[in-house]
């Protein structure tokens, strides 16, 4: 054996270049003894379940009805110690939304879970566990006394799913031992009853001196202005997302400081929900804001969404990001009114701008002199987006857009609808000569929504000498 294999940093080192293959490992396991122990670290290392472990004590021990696993005659000693060795390889519990393994529709037997954790505490079972989604075992138990026998001081990540059922009380309780059990969190997830029902945010997250980001599914924003002076507690937070529920209502008094907040998502049934959230905070390091609401806003509700945003985050240059996803499963056409440049215009005070994107919150109602601004006040724009599935024509000139897209040079993404109907006007130089726009070799992807096009346009040309690196370009067809 080559004496660099006595190490095990440069051992882990090349089982990084194969650790997603399970194939791989096994076979790198089986050529030297030296990689075993490495090797088992990295397969048992994230587990979507417990039913892995279970599973690894010998077939005649345990036995399979209706998809829950029951234990057929109790384990050895050493046979609870092959479990107990692989536990302590698991670092992270949690279960993604794709993987379809097949032993994932198992579930392990409340009586199986309560003897192995007789013999073996979960904190101790677990010894270098750092991230836990408490869904796993909600399989099993409902019971949140479970949960909290996993906390710990090594913990840094905590998905709490709470089951309708569980008492208000009982949550509070959990959620205020946290800073003395798990006083190590990093990342905190919590949603009752898979959010549909609201949460009362309690003040103890000030007591997780580490806690950077925070998710909260299910906050009554009727409640909204004690959930932010809670949330203000914990000084280090710099990612926030909420879901929304209940009706605002205008509580007044001076906006809170978010001092640390760099990324804010909100989520809700309404957009005054998420304005209503925003214009009781200030975040002065705000980089990336994500909104996304299910019912259909009107151009005076977004209007003033756009004045809350630039209220609430003062630092014009640090805002590098903008996400609003709209009604997107609405069909009322019919009622959808056009939102004019003015409605965006607020935004062209946010200098720093790297992404702007906006889903179906409307039509777009949009001019030539906005477009030639947003050259102007977005110059370092990556990706600008006005995405609708709703038809409507443009007044936004082929011309323009070209000229936006050439101007912006390190744009690589632009969804936008313009009317290419009539023949595009070249600019000229100084001298009268017609003169094609500059090469602008970033943009990869552009998206012309339902543009009225006529051959006239020359696109194909245009595109084709100012755009020489575009290779995705796309348009909705024609009902």
């Amino acid at each position: 054996m080559h004496r660099a294999l006595e190490s095990e940093d440069i051992i882990y080192a090349v089982l990084e270049h194969v650790k997603y293959s399970s194939t791989d490992l096994l076979n790198i396991a089986m050529t030297c003894s030296r990689f075993a122990g490495p090797v088992l670290d990295i397969l048992w290392s994230e587990q979507p379940s417990l039913v892995p472990l279970i599973r690894c004590l010998p077939e005649d021990t345990w036995e399979v009805e209706n998809q829950i696993i029951n234990f057929s005659r109790e384990p050895t000693p050493s046979e609870w110690e092959r479990l107990r060795m692989n536990a302590s390889r698991v670092r992270r519990i949690i279960k993604h939304k794709f993987c379809d393994a097949p032993f994932l529709k198992l579930r392990v037997s409340g009586q199986v879970l309560q003897r192995l954790f007789e013999l073996f505490p979960p904190a101790t079972l677990f010894p270098h566990l750092s991230t836990l989604n408490s869904h796993v075992l909600r399989e099993s138990s409902s019971n949140l006394s479970l949960v909290q026998k996993f906390m710990s001081p090594r913990l840094e990540t905590l998905l709490l799913d709470v089951p309708g059922h569980v008492p208000t009380h009982e949550v509070e309780q959990f959620l205020g031992v946290l800073p003395i059990e798990a006083h190590g969190l990093r990342q905190l997830s919590i949603s009752t009853d898979h959010g549909a029902t609201a949460f009362a945010v309690p003040p103890s997250f000030g007591n997780l001196p580490k806690l950077l980001a925070l998710a909260i599914h299910g906050v009554d924003v009727c409640l909204t202005r004690q959930t932010i002076a809670n949330i203000q507690q914990a000084r280090c937070l710099h990612t926030l997302t909420l879901g929304l529920r209940g009706t605002s209502s205008d509580c007044g008094g001076m906006a809170l400081e978010l001092c640390s907040l760099e990324h804010l998502t909100l989520s809700g049934n309404s957009l005054p929900q998420c304005t209503h959230f925003l214009h009781q905070i200030i975040t002065p390091r705000l980089s990336h804001i994500s909104i996304k609401y299910s019912n259909l806003a009107s151009p005076i509700e977004i209007t003033v969404f756009m004045e809350s945003l630039c209220t609430s985050c003062q630092n014009y240059e640090s805002l590098k990001q903008i996400h609003v996803v709209g009604a997107t499963h609405s069909n009322d056409h019919g009622l959808v009114m056009p939102l004019s440049s003015e409605i965006f215009r607020p935004l062209l005070k946010f200098t720093g701008l790297l992404s702007v994107s906006f889903v179906d919150i409307g039509i777009y109602d949009l001019d030539d002199r906005f477009l030639d601004d947003i050259a102007v006040a977005w110059r370092d724009i990556k990706e600008l987006k006005f995405n609708t599935k709703r038809r409507a024509s443009s007044k936004v000139t082929f011309a323009t857009m070209v000229s936006l897209a050439s101007r912006c040079r390190s744009l690589e993404d632009l969804h936008l609808t313009v009317d290419a109907s009539q023949s595009t006007t070249i600019p000229r130089a100084q001298d009268g000569t017609e003169t094609l726009w500059p090469t602008q070799t970033a943009l990869r992807k552009l998206h012309l929504g339902y543009s009225e096009v006529s051959d006239v346009a020359c696109i194909p040309y245009i595109l084709a000498y100012v755009f020489p690196i575009l290779s995705d370009i796309d348009w909705c067809p024609e009902l």
